[in-house]
C-alpha cells in the first residue's frame, strides 16, 4: 500500500478479522516539512553617465531550486517580462542584469519594475516571490527643458560667486600687504590674515569642486535624455577639460608655501610670495570668467540646435499627417496632434527666447534672429489647417499641411545656416586673431633678445643702459596688450587650453622682474629674468600654433551626411568633404528660392538672398584658400578654380536679383568638379607616395559590460550548500548571519 502525504496529519493501523471487530493497534503521526516559499533581495545602482540605464544586483535562495528568474516592467499598463539566466540546482545564488530604460520605444512618462523569482514546487503548481517594487521616470521634453534650465542658472551664479570669491582673496592679498608695511601690526595678526585668505580659498576649491562635479551631472543628463549632435558634445568636453584646468599644480604649490606663513610669518617671504599670487589671482579671476562664457555660449548653441531639430521632427509629422488626411484617415486623431503642435511651437519661441537673453550676456553676442515673422507664419498656416479639418476638408486640409511642413522645414534650414554661418565666420575671425598673436609673440621674443644682447658686457653705469630700459618698458605694455588679447580670444576659443595662462602669468611675472631689477642695475638677475620671458614667449607660441592648426583643421573637416559610405582604404580629404557640404546648402537654399517664387510667396526672398550671399562668399574664400595652401596638385586647381569661377556667375546673378534654374544647373556641375578634383588629388598622392594609405579606424565603444564593483567587506559569495544541507531553523541563521555581514 502507498499513500502521499502533503500536510502534516495522524493515521492509525487497526487490525480486524472475520471474528472480531476493527481494533486500534496503533497510531502515527507524519511531519511534513512544507517547501518554503523562494526568497529574493536586489539592489539598483543608476550609471552616472547614461542615466536611462541601471545595473541590479540580486541575490535569490529555496530550500530546494529553482525554475523561473524574470525582470518585469510596467508601461502604460502594459506589462512585459525578460526571462533571466540562473542555476536551477544551486539554492542559493547571485545574479547580475543592466538594462537600459531608453530601448523601451514609449518616449517620456513613469516605468514600474521588479523582479520575480518561482520555485520548483511542482506539487504546490510552482510558488512565486517578487522584489520590491522599483519606479523610474523618463522626463518629456518640457521636464528637461525645465530641469536644465534650473540647474544652468545655479552653475552660472556659482560661477559668479567664486569669481567674486576670487577678488575677494585678491584684496585680501593686496590689504596684507599694507598691513605688513605697518610696524604696528603684529606678526600673529598677520597669520590670522594668513588663516583667513587660506580659508576663503578652502571654500572657493569646495565651490569650484562642486561647479564641475554639476556641469558633468547636467551633460549627463542631457546626453541620457535628449539627444545631442557630436559638435555639442565635444564642446561639452572641451568646457569640462577647461573646468579641470583651472586649479593648477603651479598654483596649489602657490598655496603650500603660502600657509606656511600661517604657522610662521616670515616677511621676506611673504614679498616673495604675495606679488605672484595678486597676478595668479587675477588670472584665475579671469579663467573663471572665461568658463561662464564658454558655458553660455554653448548653452545658446545647444538651445537652438534642439529647435532646429524638433522643428525638423514636426516637419516630417506634418507631412505625415498631410498623407493621411489626404487618403481620409484620422481625422480626429490629426486635429489633436495639430494642437500638440501648436503648443511645441510655443515652446520653440519661448527655447529661442531664452537662448537670444543669454546671448545678450555674452562679452560678444553672435549674430542671430528671433525668427518671429518665420513663426507667426507657420501659426497662421496651423490655424488654416485645422479650419479646414473641422470642416472635413479633406484636399484642403492635406495641401494646408504640406504646406506648413515646408514652411517647417525652411525655418529649421534658416536657422540651421544662421548657425553654421555665426560657426564659420567665428573661427576664421579667431585665426585672424590668433595668427596676429603669433606674429606679436615671435616679435616680443626676439626684442626681448636684443634687450638681453644690448645689457651683456656693459656695467649698471653704462649710458646704453637708460636706452635698453626704455626698451624693456616698452616691451612690458606690449606684452600687456598681447596678454588683454589673448584673454578675449579665449573667451570664445575652447581650443585654446587653460595652461596658456600659466605660461602668460609666468611670462607677466618674469617681466616685472626684469624692469625691476634693471632699475636696480642688477644686470645679471635681470638677463636671467628676461630669459625665462623668452621661453614662455616661445612655449605661449608653440600652444597656440596649435590651437591654431585645431582651428583650421575644423574649418576645413566637414563631417560626412548620415549614410555615406567612404571607399575602404582612403577618406576624402577634410577641405573636400566640407566643400561638399557647403555646395550642397547652397544648392538647398536656391531650390528654396525658386519654390517659393513658383508659388508667389516671395516675402522671405531679400532675406534668404542675402544669406545665400554670404555663403557663396564663404564657399569661395574656403576655395582661395586650399588653393594658395600649396596643398593641392596641378589637376585638382584647375577643377577648383572652374567651380570659384561658377560661383562668381551664381553670385552675380543673386546680386542682380535674378534667381533662375539655370543657377541650379550651373551649380550642379560643382558636384562634378569636386569629384574630379578629389580624384586628382587621390592619384596624385598615390603616385607620389607608392604606399598603401590605410583610413583610421574609428572604433565607438561597445556596449558597457556589466561589473558589478564589490566593496571591500560589503558582499558575500553565497557558500555552495548541495552537499551540506540545513535544516529550516539552521538555514534562517546561516542567511542571518551573511545579511548582517553585508550590512558591516
Amino acid at each position: 500500500m502507498k499513500k502521499n502525504f502533503f500536510k502534516s496529519t495522524v493515521y492509525d493501523v487497526y487490525l480486524k478479522n472475520d471474528e472480531t471487530e476493527a481494533e486500534l493497534a496503533l497510531s502515527y503521526s507524519v511531519d511534513v516539512i512544507s517547501d518554503l516559499y523562494p526568497e529574493i533581495n536586489v539592489v539598483q545602482v543608476q550609471d552616472s553617465v547614461q542615466m536611462s540605464r541601471f545595473f541590479f544586483k540580486g541575490t535569490i535562495g529555496d530550500d530546494y531550486g529553482f525554475s523561473a528568474l524574470k525582470f518585469h516592467f510596467n508601461v502604460n499598463n502594459e506589462d512585459s517580462a525578460i526571462v533571466l539566466p540562473f542555476v536551477r540546482q544551486l539554492n542559493d545564488q547571485d545574479f547580475y542584469f543592466s538594462f537600459d530604460f531608453k530601448d523601451i520605444p514609449f518616449g517620456s512618462g513613469t516605468v514600474f519594475y521588479y523582479f520575480s523569482v518561482t520555485d520548483n514546487d511542482v506539487i504546490n503548481n510552482f510558488k512565486t516571490t517578487t522584489s520590491n517594487n522599483f519606479t523610474f521616470n523618463i522626463p518629456d521634453r518640457q521636464e528637461i527643458l525645465a530641469s536644465d534650465k534650473e540647474q544652468f542658472e545655479q552653475l552660472e551664479k556659482m560661477l559668479q560667486e567664486s569669481e567674486k570669491l576670487a577678488g575677494e582673496i585678491q584684496k585680501d592679498i593686496q590689504n596684507l600687504r599694507i598691513k605688513n608695511m605697518d610696524t604696528n601690526v603684529s606678526d600673529w595678526e598677520k597669520s590670522q590674515m594668513v588663516n583667513q585668505i587660506l580659508s576663503k580659498q578652502s571654500e572657493l576649491e569646495y565651490l569650484y569642486d562642486k561647479i564641475k562635479q554639476d556641469n558633468e551631472k547636467l551633460n549627463n543628463f542631457l546626453n541620457s535624455f535628449n539627444k545631442q549632435n557630436d559638435e555639442i558634445i565635444e564642446k561639452q568636453k572641451q568646457i569640462e577639460e577647461l573646468l579641470d584646468e583651472v586649479f593648477t599644480d603651479e598654483l596649489k604649490k602657490l598655496l603650500e608655501e603660502f600657509q606656511k606663513l600661517a604657522e610662521e610669518f616670515d616677511t621676506q617671504k611673504f614679498n616673495q610670495l604675495t606679488e605672484q599670487m595678486d597676478l595668479t589671482y587675477e588670472d584665475l579671476q579671469k579663467q573663471l570668467d572665461r568658463n561662464l562664457e564658454m558655458l553660455r555660449k554653448m548653452k545658446i548653441e545647444q538651445k537652438l540646435q534642439n529647435v532646429i531639430d524638433n522643428l525638423s521632427k514636426m516637419a516630417s509629422e506634418e507631412e505625415k499627417m498631410a498623407e493621411e488626411v489626404s487618403e481620409k484617415r484620422n481625422f480626429d486623431e490629426t486635429g489633436e496632434k495639430l494642437d500638440n503642435h501648436f503648443q511645441e511651437l510655443d515652446n520653440l519661441q519661448n527655447e529661442i527666447g531664452d537662448a537670444l537673453q543669454l546671448n545678450e550676456e555674452l562679452d560678444k553676442p553672435m549674430n542671430f534672429d528671433d525668427f518671429k515673422d518665420e513663426f507667426e507664419d507657420i501659426k497662421q498656416s496651423m490655424e488654416n489647417s485645422k479650419n479646414e479639418l473641422q470642416n472635413k476638408n479633406r484636399k484642403k486640409s492635406g495641401s494646408s499641411l504640406k504646406e506648413t511642413s515646408e514652411k517647417m522645414k525652411n525655418t529649421a534650414f534658416s536657422m540651421q545656416q544662421m548657425l553654421n554661418s555665426n560657426t564659420m565666420k567665428q573661427n576664421m575671425e579667431n585665426i585672424q586673431k590668433l595668427k596676429q598673436i603669433l606674429s606679436n609673440l615671435v616679435y616680443i621674443s626676439f626684442e626681448q633678445e636684443d634687450v638681453i644682447g644690448g645689457i651683456t658686457g656693459i656695467s649698471s653705469i653704462d649710458p646704453v643702459i637708460n636706452e635698453m630700459n626704455l626698451k624693456q618698458h616698452r616691451l612690458h605694455e606690449q606684452t600687456k596688450i598681447v596678454k588683454d588679447s589673448l584673454y578675449a580670444l579665449a573667451k570664445r576659443t575652447p581650443q585654446i587650453s587653460s595652461l596658456v595662462n600659466n605660461e602668460l602669468l609666468s611670462m607677466q611675472i618674469n617681466l616685472d622682474k626684469a624692469l625691476d631689477q634693471m632699475t636696480e642695475g642688477l644686470l645679471p638677475n635681470a638677463r636671467a629674468s628676461q630669459q625665462y620671458v623668452m621661453t614662455s614667449a616661445n612655449n605661449l607660441a608653440l600652444m597656440l600654433n596649435e590651437a591654431l592648426d585645431n582651428l583650421e583643421n575644423m574649418m576645413q573637416n566637414a563631417q560626412p551626411g548620415d549614410g555615406e559610405d567612404q571607399q575602404p582604404g582612403h577618406q576624402g580629404k577634410p577641405g573636400m568633404d566640407l566643400l561638399k557640404q557647403q555646395s550642397e546648402s547652397i544648392k538647398q537654399q536656391l531650390e528654396q528660392m525658386i519654390e517659393q517664387m513658383k508659388s508667389g510667396n516671395p516675402q522671405q526672398m531679400g532675406k534668404q538672398m542675402g544669406e545665400s550671399l554670404i555663403m557663396h562668399e564663404m564657399m569661395q574664400q574656403m576655395l582661395r584658400e586650399i588653393m594658395n595652401s600649396g596643398g593641392v596638385g596641378s589637376e585638382a586647381r584647375k577643377a577648383l578654380q572652374q567651380i570659384d569661377d561658377i560661383l562668381e556667375q551664381n553670385r552675380r546673378q543673386l546680386m542682380n536679383k535674378n534667381v533662375n534654374s539655370q543657377m541650379i544647373n550651373r551649380h550642379n556641375l560643382i558636384t562634378t568638379r569636386l569629384l574630379e578634383a578629389e580624384k586628382a588629388e587621390m592619384e596624385r598622392e598615390f603616385e607620389d607616395e607608392r604606399e598603401s594609405r590605410s583610413a583610421e579606424d574609428f572604433y565607438s565603444n561597445p556596449a558597457e559590460f556589466f561589473e558589478y564593483r564589490r566593496k571591500d567587506n560589503s558582499t558575500l559569495e553565497f557558500l555552495n550548500r548541495n552537499s551540506h544541507q540545513l535544516n529550516n531553523f539552521f538555514n534562517n541563521k546561516y542567511k542571518q548571519y551573511l545579511n548582517n555581514m553585508q550590512k558591516k
